[in-house]
């Protein structure tokens, strides 16, 4: 991982052109739209940047799983969110990659798949949210056994110093450690679990951890900790952290970091924050200490079975209810003031890998084709609205400032809201600059529309600044909808070479600009939102520096002919990024840029019809003034690496 008003004839062009799609639709009502940018409210962080996923069974190949080509590709993807727009991949099983044997009454374990996993994820700019969850190859059984007890917590120390050896303290620090998986359901395969067993289980993880590092973070349950007597495992958890005897110390209490709940949707977003709410609340009021912990819901998921097919987990539906679940947190939790919620981190369970004969429809941030019909076999993967999304989201400051739907009778309308923020640089004279973001949406949860709201933007106290340019994202199943594109093609099982590059063409946003912001201080747009839509405006002043070097460029094979080519951000410095140009040569001497379509996603899947993908690789990124940043290292890819 590196460290490191306006009358635009190209915006009327871009409304007309809204217009014409959505002549179908039927107008629910006018909105007014008003931005102050020069009314800041309250920080505003990123607390939506996890996914996760599950292996199949038998939990004791994992590695098959995890390791795989295909989540290779998965991972890859996932990382490509510009800006780390998504930063963990919660994994259930991860010690089942961790196998053991005992000599002498000694344990001594090969840690190689786990190794292989951290370093996979580590490559690609993310980090796991890491569940002590896992027999280790049927190696304990018994959390009552002493012994056993005992030896977990070596184990898990060993497993945290390894990599606070191999990473340093200040990565593994930031991962969230976490209790087994949802322990109301017994899903312990061959471990048999009681509550007391669980109760040593925590202590040992928490001490393991301790030992390895204080400064670790632990917390559980990853439950939904229905209320009493139900969901016994959470509330005994609760109540040992509160006032139960440690294990091994004899202290009263144990640690608890934070507060891991699961609560979804029903098919609707509010419900997710609602039972969140009431949860809360519940332990607040049994165990007072507890109201400063911090509270995270990491299977936040708008439904329940992440395999069930459903067209709108294909589509733009999915994508733009993930936004406003983000958007009522924000604005109905974080946002009050009487509030003893400390909400910091909402995660959706959704990297899974979808499979025949359902590539789009499952719960997932990609669509999977397993291309059996080529030798050697190969699989090809498809980004999804929900996960473009994410870039979008990536987009938005670190303050919230004023933002507000009207309509006609200044009544809030329920389907259509908006985040605006704001970002200052913190270091001057660099490719930094001041920026503002405006995120619109317009969703009914899981149901599409013909309906569409006309929108009236209004953004005001726009600051006197060098060379303001902005830049719109708009998705809607119309222009942002693969799915779409492969059922007109007759849904096939095996999309061609050129049938795929069709489909890519449908992955981003539309996007129109960088056009210039009047001098006055204001902006104000006016398009057609339907039922599903997401409309981003991004608003940068002009930088001193142009873009800094992209780095970390190298390739995945897809199959003979065609190559993933993966670029890191994480160094360029801005986010008003126009596009990444990727380019091309034979020999190393003239290069081409080969991706001809503008992206802010650091990947680029090259198709040529050609097949001759064996060369010389460069990526540079350009901003929205049209200044080139410098070309990454050059790389040579050659059709036997990956």
């Amino acid at each position: 991982m590196y460290r490191c008003k306006h009358s635009s004839f190209k915006w009327a062009v871009f409304i007309l052109v809204l217009m014409i799609k959505q002549q179908q639709s039927v107008i629910s009502s006018s909105l007014e739209v008003q931005v102050n940018v020069d009314k800041p409210l309250r920080n505003f962080k990123h607390f939506w940047r996890s996914t996760g996923f599950c292996p199949p069974q038998p939990h004791t190949d994992a590695h098959l799983y995890d390791l795989s080509p295909d989540q290779q590709m998965n991972l890859a993807l996932i990382g490509s969110v510009p800006h780390r727009g998504i930063q963990q991949v919660r994994i259930h099983w991860m010690l089942e990659l961790v196998s053991a044997r005992v000599y002498d009454g000694e344990y001594h374990y090969n840690f190689t798949h786990l190794d292989q996993l951290i370093d996979l994820l580590w490559q690609n700019g993310l980090q796991p949210g890491f569940e002590l969850m896992g027999s280790v190859s049927n190696t304990f059984t018994n959390f009552e056994d002493k012994r056993q007890v005992t030896e977990w917590r070596n184990l898990v120390y060993l497993i945290a110093k390894r990599y606070i050896w191999k990473y340093g303290l200040s990565f593994v620090s930031q991962w969230d450690f976490e209790t087994w998986n949802e322990p109301n359901n017994h899903d312990f395969d061959n471990i048999t679990v009681s509550i007391q067993g669980f109760l040593n289980y925590y202590d040992a993880c928490s001490e393991g951890l301790r030992a390895a590092s204080p400064v670790l973070k632990f917390g559980g349950p990853g439950d939904s900790c229905h209320s009493p007597p139900r969901s016994p495992y959470c509330w005994e958890m609760l109540q040992h952290c509160y006032n139960g005897t440690n294990y091994f110390t004899g202290e009263t209490g144990v640690r608890l970091d934070y507060i891991a709940l699961h609560k979804k949707g029903g098919g609707s977003s509010l419900p997710i924050l609602q039972q969140e709410v009431a949860t809360v609340r519940e332990i607040q009021q049994r165990f007072l200490q507890f109201r400063s912990v911090p509270i995270i819901n990491d299977e936040a998921d708008p439904l329940v079975g992440w395999n069930k097919p459903l067209t709108w987990r294909a589509d733009v539906t999915y994508a733009a209810m993930v936004v406003k679940v983000i958007s009522q947190h924000q604005n109905l939790l974080i946002a009050d003031q009487n509030s003893t919620v400390n909400y910091t981190l909402l995660s959706n369970d959704n990297a899974f890998l979808s499979y025949h004969p359902h590539p789009f429809t499952q719960r997932t941030l990609t669509a999977r084709f397993q291309i059996n019909n080529t030798n050697p076999p190969h699989v090809q993967l498809l980004r999804k609205p929900v996960l473009t999304v994410m870039g979008l989201l990536a987009l938005l400051g670190e303050t919230q400032v004023q933002a507000q739907v009207l309509t006609d009778s200044s009544e809030v309308n329920s389907s259509v809201g908006v985040l605006a923020t704001v970002h200052v640089p913190q270091v001057p004279y660099t490719a930094d600059s001041w920026q503002t973001t405006v995120l619109l949406y317009n969703s009914r949860d899981n149901q599409t529309s013909s309906a569409a709201d006309i929108i009236n933007l209004h953004l005001t106290g726009i600051p006197q600044r060098m060379g303001l340019m902005y830049v719109t994202h708009y998705m809607d199943n119309n222009v942002t909808n693969p799915f779409k594109l492969w059922e007109s093609m007759g849904s096939p099982d095996y999309p061609t070479a050129q049938q795929f590059t069709q489909l890519r063409s449908q992955e981003d946003p539309q996007t129109d600009g960088p056009l210039p912001v009047p001098s006055d201080g204001s902006l104000t747009l006016k398009t057609v939102l339907p039922v599903p839509s997401v409309l981003l405006i991004h608003i940068c002043a002009q930088s001193k520096e142009k873009p800094n070097q992209v780095n970390g460029v190298c390739f995945i094979t897809v199959t003979k002919g065609q190559v993933m080519i993966i670029w890191k951000d994480h160094c360029i410095g801005t986010k008003c990024i126009k596009t990444y140009e990727v380019e091309f040569s034979k020999d190393e001497n003239i290069f081409q840029r080969i991706n001809n379509r503008d992206t802010i996603f650091t990947y680029f899947t090259y198709s040529p019809e050609s097949l001759e993908v064996r060369g010389y690789y460069r990526v540079r990124a350009v901003d929205y003034w049209g200044r080139n940043g410098e070309y990454s290292v050059t790389e040579k890819y050659s059709e036997n690496q990956s």
